[in-house]
């Protein structure tokens, strides 16, 4: 069902783990600013594993090995609607701990034993927890050991992934794996019984260890949650995006199928456009390079008397065509209109009469919006990006998130992208907080200079266009919301959930310092 998808990535990528070793973090090592929502918490986020490796191998070894199983946790994690931090997990080899056990196989007594490294680990990550876990010290889990896949992978897609992703490969286990399934968590307690009884016929269990254990697939963990600070109070630095001045917004809508007329990026688009224009009536329609979007024909003849308002009602109320379009042509029709509407440019612009630290003056308010296809040129996209960041004192986008690969991957951008002053990014995407936070290190001045809003978990393609509009709109409304008040308002109704949240989260806010009281301020908008 459309409404069901989420804004992920198209085609799904292996999660492949470098032979390179990871950067070491300190134990405290957590980012210095952290993170408030409205229907979720942050959590640090520990887990204890191991892994068998060959004697003496080299760390490169053991933390690829970690790496792998970690890796599925990110799966693990999400099924309980728990959002990790990490697109690929950071190991910290400090934690790991060695000893040399050896093979025994109980159905072989005569076998030539063999020896192995058993290397024990803690993995640390930042969480995004729902409301409904934040009493929750512990939440149980399991993962697998990837080297035991093999020709078993399969048996793991169909009973540890839901039905719609059964007919994925083995690289997107990390993704779906889930293991609280019926026939799944079945599979993990026979693992372990078989295991267990194993084990009651060693001889010495502290350094013996059974075939079946070096042979398991399942590895049940517990992820240890505590508290990560916040501040709850938290604001967008309101003083600080008009310090110049102006506001420049840019938001951004990826398309999702092309051939279709009744795309979903378009519907979040064009909802985006009616939603801010309906309630800030003041903004006026323009398209800086000069194509006019109101040309329709059809038939090679000119369409009569057409509006934006009109465009927005047929692309999103399926209603009020031309009479010249026959009802067997409607769909060709929205398909002409989306396609001449697509890799353009269109700016929404009014004036606001602003007053901060008792100096008024008028500042114009500029929202840049782009709706178009960033799969068939990545490159162009991120140069769009690229040029949007170094301008805007807002950043959205709503699309794909290509599982963190695509455009936006901030491996496309340096330092030098980012202006130095505050800035405030939205990304409306799959798990977005996994993939995309890595930007508070690209930034001048870190967290003091950006704020993000992320999600943990998926965001759907239906209602991502009114969540995106209600954040622009907190900006320019003059009531000076906090960041929980504004994630509140941004959660929507679907058909299947009302008020439904993504774990949606504000990070960079700890070191925020507006407040209306030490920040005196008002914004009208000019009508």
């Amino acid at each position: 069902m459309k409404t069901l998808s989420a804004l992920c990535a198209a085609a799904l990528l292996a999660g492949c783990a470098s032979d390179e070793v990871d950067p070491i973090p300190g134990e405290d090592d957590w980012a210095a600013d952290q993170i408030v929502g409205a229907n979720s918490v942050g959590r640090r986020m520990a887990v204890e594993g191991f892994v068998y490796v060959p004697v003496n191998s080299v760390q490169s070894t053991i933390s690829a090995a970690v790496t792998a199983q970690m890796r599925v946790l990110f799966g693990a994690a999400r099924s309980n609607d728990i959002g990790l931090s990490e697109r690929q997990p950071i190991i910290n080899a400090a934690s790991f701990r060695r000893d040399t056990v050896t093979v025994v196989d109980p159905a072989a007594p005569s076998a030539t034993p063999r020896t192995l490294w058993r290397v024990r680990y803690t993995y640390r990550s930042r969480a995004v927890v729902p409301r409904s876990l934040e009493s929750a010290s512990t939440v149980p889990t399991a993962t697998v050991f990837p080297a035991s896949l093999g020709s078993r992978a399969a048996t793991v897609i169909q009973r540890c992934q839901d039905a719609d992703t059964r007919n994925l490969t083995a690289s997107s286990i990390w993704y779906h794996f889930h293991p609280a399934l019926a026939e799944c968590a079945a599979d993990i307690e026979a693992e372990r019984q078989r295991i267990d009884a194993d084990r009651r016929r060693l001889a010495n269990p502290d350094r013996e260890v059974t075939a079946s254990e070096v042979g398991r697939l399942y590895l049940p963990l517990t992820m240890a949650m505590t508290p990560l600070e916040a501040n709850e109070a938290a604001s967008p630095e309101y003083h600080r995006l008009y310090e110049d001045d102006r506001l420049v917004a840019y938001s951004f809508f990826g398309l999702d199928n092309e051939s279709d007329p009744y795309d979903y990026g378009a519907k979040n688009y064009f909802t985006w456009l009616r939603t801010v224009t309906r309630a800030q009536t003041a903004l006026r329609f323009s398209v800086p390079d000069g194509t006019n979007l109101l040309a329709v024909t059809w038939n090679s003849r000119p369409v009569a008397n057409v509006t934006y308002e009109r465009v927005i009602g047929w692309v999103l109320d399926d209603t009020g065509y031309p009479t010249e379009v026959a009802s067997a042509e409607r769909r060709a029709f929205r398909l002409q209109v989306l396609r001449q509407w697509r890799g353009h440019f269109v700016h929404l612009t009014m004036s606001a009469q602003v007053s901060t630290a008792g100096r008024a003056r008028a500042v114009p308010i500029e929202l840049r919006t782009y709706y178009g296809d960033e799969e068939v040129n990545q490159r162009a996209a991120a140069q769009r990006y690229a040029a949007a960041f170094r301008d805007a004192d807002v950043f959205q986008y709503t699309g794909h998130s290509h599982l963190g690969a695509g455009p936006l991957d901030p491996a496309n951008y340096g330092a030098a992208t980012f202006p130095d002053k505050y800035q405030l990014m939205m990304v409306n995407s799959c798990v977005s907080f996994n993939y995309y936070n890595q930007f508070f290190r690209l930034h001048p001045g870190g967290t003091a200079n950006l704020d993000t809003i992320t999600n943990g978990i998926e965001v759907y393609l239906e209602g991502a266009g009114l969540s995106s509009a209600r954040l622009i709109l907190a900006l320019v409304d003059g009531r000076f919301r906090n960041y929980r008040a504004i994630l509140t308002d941004m959660r929507v109704d679907l058909p299947w959930e009302a008020a439904h949240d993504p774990d949606r989260v504000a990070d960079g806010e700890l070191d925020n310092q507006f407040t209306p009281a030490r920040f005196p301020m008002s914004l009208t908008p000019v009508r």
